[in-house]
């Protein structure tokens, strides 16, 4: 039973293609709850078998991301906005927003569940885009590419290169460095 399931998976995602991946990610990078791990494993798996690309999964797979955000980010600040502009909710998240936004748009896309939404209230505090896309897209790049080499190890199996694994794991310490950074230079900021 599992094992039709997950060919049932990887035929979807061969299915799709890059194009049908890209806007697959566009649905998961917006507030409708799809999973990206439906797609983007049986789609490592695939590049692993030589049957795709894997850079062009990966392209595709983070621009449908950051794609989906950028829908989330303007439906906040143009239409949610207005809705509850004089609430005091809006002021709070401003607030927030404007001493933790640019950690939270890089570190929010890296935790499941909470990656589709962090885009609106970036929109709903007027993130700039300068510092939302880029953001935005290498944490999907991040993201995307975790779980595309996970799909990518299966596909090799038994020769699983160590290079998907120390990618990985780079990936992974790459994130918690540039995160720490960033809490070390806002906590200095406070200090002043």
């Amino acid at each position: 039973m599992l094992h039709d399931i997950v060919n049932a998976l990887v035929h979807f995602a061969q299915m799709l293609g890059y194009v049908g991946i890209y806007f697959y990610m566009v649905l998961v990078g917006t507030f409708i709850p799809v999973p990206s791990e439906l797609v983007l494993l049986p789609a490592g798996y695939l590049a692993a078998k030589g049957e795709m690309n894997l850079f062009l999964v990966w392209i595709c797979a983070a621009l449908g991301s950051l794609s989906g955000a950028l829908i989330n980010y303007f439906l906040a600040k143009y239409l949610v906005n207005k809705l509850l502009k004089d609430k005091p909710v809006i002021k709070k998240v401003q607030k927030f927003w404007e001493h933790h936004g640019k950690i939270s748009a890089f570190l929010a896309p890296l935790t499941p569940g909470l990656g589709q939404y962090i885009s609106i209230p970036a929109g709903l505090s007027h993130m700039p885009l300068r510092w939302f896309i880029p953001l935005t897209f290498s944490a999907n790049l991040i993201w995307t590419g975790f779980l595309i080499m996970i799909g990518y190890i299966f596909g090799v199996g038994d020769k699983a290169h160590k290079g998907a694994v120390y990618g990985s794991l780079v990936l992974l310490g790459g994130v918690i460095l540039i995160a720490s950074i960033y809490v070390m230079k806002e906590m200095r900021k406070e200090r002043v």
